[in-house]
């Protein structure tokens, strides 16, 4: 599988809230960082499982506008819209791919 098709299946897990299969795209170790600062806003998958759980109640829905891939990275600048308010949030996705697995993703936003 390529490191675009693990992110795209993650996408559509994220967009179906199917934790279980959004989840099983994450290393167990999974980091996600705040950027500029880089702190670690989230370790583990079983921190990402309780978060994510949260937030799939929202019936949240992630649109990409723009893909692009360098080296082990995968860049996604989405939207993503709140399914209960209609809220939407603008935002930069990198996420770093090991073994086929999203081992790290930093968060951008605007």
């Amino acid at each position: 599988m390529s490191i675009e098709q693990v992110v795209q299946k993650q996408i559509e897990f994220y967009n179906k809230g199917d934790i279980e299969g959004f989840a099983s795209t994450y290393a167990d170790d999974i980091t996600v960082h705040t950027f500029p600062n880089n702190s670690i806003t989230l370790s583990g998958k079983q921190a990402l499982i309780e978060r994510y759980s949260e937030t799939f109640k929202k019936k949240m829905f992630a649109e990409i506008r723009n893909r692009s891939i360098v080296g082990n990275k995968v860049i996604d600048w989405e939207f993503a819209t709140n399914g209960m308010t209609g809220e939407t949030v603008s935002l930069m996705a990198i996420y770093e791919i090991e073994n086929n697995l999203i081992s790290k993703v930093w968060f951008i936003r605007e």
